[in-house]
């Protein structure tokens, strides 16, 4: 008898033998392609985390092996149980799902290489986010919204596409099928279970701990099947609520709203700043001005992403609170800016960054912008370039320096861009590093380090652009007549990484990288300098307690910011820093002492202020060196700092 049709034939394929279970025929050729591609995927994410041989890169080849093999071997028995237990329907959503599976390896590789998230935890904190929010995530990576709405319909029919080729090659395997049985795929499961469960109780121990949780997040399960032994602390109290806006505002020591003198203040922060590439060869301009005025060995950002930097700068505040003081109930604007207003000051605000960036100018501003008397942003302009932009703020902030009518007694707040990738620069007139990559391709950055040199390029080009726009503000101020009076701070929002601790750019990790910033004051004629005490380290927190130390000529604000003066011969020598997670309070953080710092967690990543436990993640040296875990060694070091941060 003839069978065509595919039910006939799946009918004869599956007749038992004797002796054996039912066998049914699969989708080789899908579920074969599969494998291979995630298997070469994650193994090829293996190699790429450390140039040597070692036998921590045997161990995880291994696993993400295992693990592919696991995870196809699932699929194929999902959808056998499927097929022949289920109305069709439900096989065309299994395709369908099984090939977005396969996608989602495919996006997770750049996604965990560029910025240490996957792909299924970057999908939980955007669905969490408003759509403005959204927006603003969309434009921050410099991509534009045209390019991600064709990236979306392209993923649609992608999609689409791989259900037609997926239908395509099972015809083929229905005609030329190869037959398993339900006992082989168990077996499959079984033994390869068992053998990754005795791979890794036998030979971990060999593993060195130093990339482990690297090489973890490039498996296809993100982890191995034993949990790594983990340390935990303990919190006598949480974190405390911030408190009322109203609360803050009442514990304002009036002495300080009387001034005798107002010198211009100037606020510089420029994106992705990195200490170490302050050199005079790539920044002359900054390099001497470093030399003459105040600067720290160590001064770190609060935060490893634009936002919470921003919010710890401006509200002197622990990067925790970040997310926790809003908008929409803290109407005023950050305290230090309302402080600056009652003491006669008028500010104004000249920005090439999107200071729109999770409602931050609300935020820091007031409801309204209300705080600043001058607000001139670049963010929607028509200029193309952001090199342009920096270019412009730094013209209209020269041009209102030389104001007579409006001199002394204004707050100057400046956001320079450029250096944000993809870095941006005049080519033909600023090029003073080569070779450089014409553009930041992302997916030949994700894939190999051979462009890592003109990606470092590019960046140093964007300084130097910068630098030289620096350089004109200078000369600007030592033409102005109030110049010499003045209080200057540059500092960068955050700094920037280059594969150094295994990822690029920065939001993706606590690195010394990410995390070590410029910060460079300049007070007048520096006649207080002699006042300071020897400090190990300095941070964000501190820029406006110091800067209102200087001009009241005491530290009346000692309860109102968390952040400290650096005229003060007592201080607190830790710096916390918290690492990205989008709208929401950070997480995770690193308590620094100057030489070496712990990275924690919240045990409660969602609702962080209820927490009473602390996860420590590593012990690591000033240069992210991996230190023995020891938790009684990290409560003897720590405790003033966790006693401080968790002070009830």
């Amino acid at each position: 008898m003839e069978m065509g049709s595919e039910e006939s034939n799946f009918s004869r394929n599956s007749l038992p033998q004797k002796g054996q279970g039912p066998r049914h025929a699969f989708n080789y050729l899908f579920f074969g392609a599969y494998f291979l591609i995630i298997a070469f995927l994650h193994v090829f994410h293996v190699f790429l985390i450390e140039p040597s041989w070692t036998f921590t890169r045997y161990f995880f080849i291994i696993f993400a092996l295992g693990e592919a093999l696991l995870e196809t071997a699932i699929l194929v028995l999902v959808g056998r149980l499927i097929r022949q237990y289920l109305p069709r329907a439900w096989d065309h959503v299994f395709v369908a799902l099984a090939f977005i599976m396969l996608l989602t390896h495919l996006i997770d590789f750049p996604l965990v290489r560029l910025m240490g998230i996957s792909f299924w935890f970057a999908l939980h904190f955007v669905s969490q986010e408003s759509y403005s929010n959204f927006i603003e995530l969309l434009l921050a990576s410099n991509v534009s919204l045209f390019i991600w709405a064709a990236a979306g319909l392209a993923g649609v029919g992608v999609i689409l596409g791989g259900v037609f080729l997926y239908r395509l090659s099972e015809r083929w395997t229905d005609r030329h099928p190869y037959m398993v049985r339900y006992s082989v795929l168990s077996g499959v499961l079984c033994t390869t279970a068992l053998f990754l469960f005795v791979w890794e109780t036998t030979t971990v121990q060999n593993t060195m701990a130093m990339h482990f949780e690297s090489y973890e997040k490039t498996l296809p399960w993100k982890n191995t099947f034993l949990p790594v032994q983990k340390e935990y602390l303990t919190l006598d109290n949480p974190l405390k609520e911030p408190e009322e806006e109203q609360d803050a505002l009442r514990k304002l020591d009036s002495r300080a709203f009387s001034l005798s003198r107002r010198p211009d203040i100037y606020l510089f922060v420029v994106e992705s700043l990195r200490e170490d590439f302050i050199t005079q060869e790539i920044t002359p301009e900054l390099h001497q001005f470093k030399k003459e005025n105040v600067h720290f060995d160590l001064a770190l950002s609060n935060g490893n992403a634009t936002q919470i930097s921003w919010f710890s700068i401006f509200f002197s505040k622990f990067p925790f609170y970040f997310g926790k003081i809003v908008p929409d109930q803290w109407t005023g604007g950050c305290i230090p800016l309302r402080l600056l207003k009652k003491m006669g000051y008028k500010i104004h605000v000249y920005s090439s960054a999107r200071l729109g960036y999770y409602q931050m100018d609300h935020l820091i501003l007031g409801e309204s912008r209300y705080l600043a008397d001058k607000y001139y942003s670049l963010e929607d302009s028509e200029i193309q370039e952001v090199y342009q932009k920096d270019e412009c703020a730094i013209d209209h902030l020269i041009e209102e320096m030389g104001n007579e009518s409006t001199s002394s007694g204004r707050v100057f707040l400046v956001f320079l861009d450029a250096t944000h990738h993809d870095y941006s620069w005049p080519l033909e007139t600023g090029s003073h590093f080569h070779p450089f990559e014409d553009t930041v391709n992302y997916f030949k950055a994700a894939v190999s380090n051979a462009g890592l040199e003109g990606i470092r390029n590019r960046y140093r080009n964007a300084l130097r652009f910068v630098d030289g726009q620096l350089g004109r503000f200078f000369e600007a101020l030592k033409a102005y007549k109030g110049g010499s009076e003045s209080i200057v701070m540059i500092t960068g929002d955050h700094a920037e990484e280059f594969y150094e601790q295994g990822y690029l750019f920065h939001a993706s990790g606590l690195s010394h990288q990410q995390t070590h910033v410029p910060l460079y004051f300049k007070f007048g004629l520096n006649e207080y300098v002699s006042k300071l005490t020897q400090r190990a380290l300095c941070c964000h927190m501190d820029i406006f307690p110091s800067i209102f130390h200087y001009l009241i000529g005491e530290d009346l604000f000692g309860e109102v910011f968390q952040g400290q003066s650096i005229f003060n011969a007592e201080y607190w020598p830790y710096v916390v820093t918290a690492r990205f997670n989008a709208s929401r309070s950070p997480y995770e953080f690193f308590i620094h002492n100057g030489t070496e710092k712990i990275l924690a967690r919240f045990t409660k990543e969602g609702d962080i202020f209820s927490s009473h436990q602390l996860r420590i993640l590593a012990s690591k040296t000033l240069h992210d060196e991996p230190l023995v875990l020891d938790i009684e060694s990290v409560k003897e070091r720590f405790s003033d700092a966790i006693d401080r941060i968790f002070s009830p």
